[in-house]
């Protein structure tokens, strides 16, 4: 029966990580950069769990996939995040907590070989590092008293990434320190059900976002620069 949840919960999450791409075409959002980084990212995301379910495939190459896509998934999210960021300060914060990640995760690769388990620290520091970030785009977005259909459709994404790698640390803990607690069927599950949850909740974002006609992609930027003028003067 665990099985066959399973199956079903990763095929679901794999079709529910193009939807937000599918909106983002359907809707015309692609004026506004944002949107498109995060459907980019949930690509990315269901090609990879895709690969997970394709049987046959070598063992070493799906251990070096995953190990990969490990490397790359959160500095990709600090990247993205980076890019729709509009206070000079986050910023800033991103761009030298960003570097220290990546020497950091390089050293622990090239000290530990190339391993899943070598990203033990590396993976830790890296999900507190996204998760704060997360959380200070979010008061940022909270501190304005009023706020534009695209400033509500990026508050609920960054709700729904945050919520996700939330339940990334809950796997993380469970892969690293709590070994033989849960097997991996039960890990993934946990992995898949907040992962479908976090593209529900984003894709809300942006369908929400899609009821109103964006500007035009200039007034979009001179929208996002003039925010990061004036969180900078602060």
């Amino acid at each position: 029966m665990k099985s066959q949840i399973y199956l079903v919960v990763s095929i679901l999450t794999v079709i529910l990580s193009f939807v937000p791409a599918v909106i983002v075409l359907l809707k015309k959002l692609w004026q506004a950069s944002p949107f498109n980084y995060f459907a980019i990212y949930w690509i990315v995301n269901g090609f990879v769990n895709s690969m997970l379910l394709v049987k046959g495939l070598n063992k070493q190459f799906v251990e070096v996939m995953i190990v990969v896509y490990n490397s790359l998934d959160i500095p990709m999210m600090v990247g993205i995040i980076y890019l729709s960021a509009f206070s000079a300060k986050l910023k800033r914060f991103i761009r030298v907590g960003l570097a220290g990640l990546l020497v950091f995760e390089a050293a622990c690769l090239i000290q530990g070989g190339f391993d899943y388990d070598s990203l033990k620290y590396s993976m830790g520091i890296g999900l507190l590092f996204v998760m704060t970030i997360i959380i200070w785009q979010i008061s940022l977005y909270l501190q304005q008293m009023e706020h534009a259909t695209r400033e509500k459709a990026l508050l609920l994404i960054h709700g729904a990434l945050l919520f996700q790698y939330g339940t990334y640390i809950v796997v993380y803990i469970f892969d690293y320190y709590m070994v033989g607690v849960a097997d991996n069927v039960d890990k993934f599950l946990i992995y898949y059900i907040s992962t479908i949850i976090s593209i529900t909740i984003g894709s809300s974002g942006l369908l929400f976002n899609g009821l109103r006609r964006l500007p035009t992609t200039n007034a979009i930027r001179r929208s996002f620069w003039a925010e990061s003028q004036d969180s900078a003067t602060r």
